[in-house]
């Protein structure tokens, strides 16, 4: 019996500068979620990965074997002929591949401090005084090994105090909200406006053994929203960062915290400026390649 084709992986290569624009283009036509996948040389189960700097990164969109899927894509490429240095290809998708073909691009993530981030699927150690998590992104984004969640992991490694309630807006695969838990947070509000991730989320806090100290709710963070927070994370687009910045004026409490990332440098200022008039001054400021992340202190 020929296998069955139960989905058309469509990929993107995509200059760094474009993966944004790129990535809201793929998420406009992909009912499951996209993946970004930066290129990277895998050193082993136990040793992580290594980062090849100046090169394409693969955005990836996985679109139904239906005529649904044809008329999808049909839309992708037609919105992709703005990008002409964006090279699109697709190869469909066998029953017998899904489940574990994607996962031998991931081993471990190390930043350095106090966070590590291990997949399900590998067995490893961390050593005392250090943290693991215990991850399976599923189809939601953040392994950690996307640089604005590194970027993000290692402000919460500075800022994060015992007792602090944090907001994790855009929580994906909920990895930065296990990580403030893990760290000392007393709890965290982990929203995602994709309900799949939402559910991923929350299967990833089980399974570190984190209950009712992360709460998880699929929808989008609403100007009415009741919560106040000492620590604001929100690791999404730059665009829905500046969309967000009046309602997390009114979430954070005076003196709080704010870390935005999911912003390629060259928008930096543009975020800086729509969080001052929002009451925050900026107090830190960290790059890698791209993107970078911005720490805000509320006045």
């Amino acid at each position: 019996m020929n296998p069955v084709s139960l989905w058309f992986e469509i990929t993107a290569q995509t200059p760094p500068a474009l993966v944004e624009e790129v990535s809201e283009l793929m998420r406009a036509v992909a009912p499951g979620g996209i993946t970004v996948e930066e290129p990277v040389d895998i050193l082993g189960p136990e040793m992580g990965f290594r980062v090849r700097g100046g090169e394409p990164v693969l955005v990836r969109a996985y679109l139904p074997s239906s005529e649904l899927g044809a008329v999808l894509t049909e839309d992708l490429r037609r919105a992709m002929e703005s990008y002409p240095s964006v090279q699109l290809t697709a190869r469909p998708i066998y029953e017998e591949d899904w489940a574990v073909s994607w996962r031998e691009f991931f081993g471990v993530v190390d930043t350095g401090g106090r966070v590590v981030i291990v997949p399900t699927w590998i067995e490893h150690e961390v050593e005392p005084g250090r943290v693991a998590i215990r991850l399976d992104p599923g189809q939601a984004f953040g392994t950690g090994h996307h640089e604005t969640t590194r970027l993000c992991l290692t402000a919460l490694d500075e800022l994060v105090q015992p007792g602090m309630e944090v907001l994790d807006a855009g929580t994906g695969s909920g990895v930065l909200a296990i990580a403030a838990i893990l760290l000392g947070a007393r709890t965290v509000d982990a929203i995602d406006i994709d309900p799949i991730a939402a559910e991923v989320a929350r299967k990833n806090c089980d399974a570190n053994g984190i209950g009712g100290e992360v709460r998880v709710t699929a929808g989008v963070l609403a100007e009415d929203h009741p919560g106040r927070y000492d620590l604001v994370l929100s690791n999404i687009s730059t665009d829905a960062n500046l969309g967000l910045a009046p309602i997390f004026g009114r979430v954070v409490k005076p003196g709080g915290f704010a870390i935005l990332s999911g912003i390629l440098s060259t928008d930096a200022r543009r975020a800086e400026a729509a969080m001052a008039v929002n009451g925050f001054t900026v107090t830190a400021v960290r790059h890698e390649r791209d993107w970078c992340q911005l720490q805000f202190q509320r006045e």
